[in-house]
């Protein structure tokens, strides 16, 4: 018996998602998983393939995927839970796209899932929901250590790095445009968004952590409910500065919507940065 006429198993390569299906031994909710699987997978790689990157990218940030059964019972739809940050995103039209070629596949694998629908992630809450919800109201975010045990799927991804909001992602790609189109290559600046870290007192992620001329600062945008968090930024600011950060500024959140503030705040902030103390 050569290569072609071995089965998977006796050739030694793993079996495909298509080779699985075609076990009729796999019944139940075990199936289900199996199929829900399959079918993200097939989704992501013809998207890819026929140039639509944008949604494989958002298909990555799903949280979890099902098979399961209409309201009717009469058959079954793929559901894909993301993060309520990232529901926006997922447009009618772009359900459409997807049901579209969830039918082909199915069609194709005579799966018999031939709708796509989203909801929200339910988050992860316990007895202790009051503090975490106060918490999130004073503008704390969760720790990287928590991230790690609980990823947080975002929408927003440029240069393989992820932002939590577009506000954020204009901010970097300004930033980005002075590094590397306006800044002199020996003397440029390093963006960090969104990294963890420890001051006194607690764990921290600031917006905007960006070093320039042997300086490191701190650039953060401002929330809706900023002026109700005055006090906690002005105390953190002390930590910081304590600490070793030479300069803290903000983008007021008015700003992300037009572009020419923003580069003002930016100037501003990277020539303050690099002012001697």
């Amino acid at each position: 018996m050569n290569d072609f006429t071995q089965s998977p198993a006796a050739s030694g390569r793993a079996l495909s998602y298509g080779e699985m299906l075609a076990d009729d031994s796999l019944e139940g909710d075990a199936r289900d998983a199996l199929v829900a699987e399959a079918l993200m997978a097939y989704l992501s790689t013809f998207l890819v393939r026929r140039g639509d990157v944008a949604t494989a990218q958002l298909l990555l940030q799903v949280d979890r995927w099902q098979v399961v059964w209409d309201r009717e019972g009469r058959e079954k739809d793929l559901v894909l839970e993301v993060d309520p940050a990232n529901m926006s995103h997922f447009t009618e039209d772009l359900l459409q796209k997807l049901r579209t070629l969830c039918q082909e596949i199915s069609d194709r694998l005579r799966l018999a899932v031939n709708w796509v629908e989203v909801k929200e992630t339910l988050p992860v809450v316990g007895p202790g929901w009051r503090d975490m919800v106060q918490r999130e109201i004073s503008g704390e975010r969760p720790s990287n250590q928590a991230r790690r045990l609980q990823p947080s799927p975002r929408r927003w991804l440029e240069d393989n790095l992820a932002f939590t909001n577009e506000g954020e992602q204009r901010v970097y790609r300004l930033l980005k445009h002075r590094q590397e189109k306006v800044l002199p290559r020996e003397e440029t600046i390093a963006i960090f968004p969104l990294p963890n870290g420890r001051i006194a007192g607690r764990t921290w992620e600031p917006d905007f952590l960006v070093t320039y001329k042997g300086r490191a600062g701190v650039l953060e945008i401002d929330g809706p409910h900023h002026n109700a968090r005055r006090a906690l930024d002005v105390t953190r600011e002390h930590l910081m500065h304590d600490s070793g950060i030479a300069y803290v500024d903000r983008v007021p959140v008015e700003a992300l919507e037009n572009r020419e503030e923003m580069e003002r705040v930016i100037d501003r902030f990277l020539r303050r940065l690099a002012e001697p103390r």
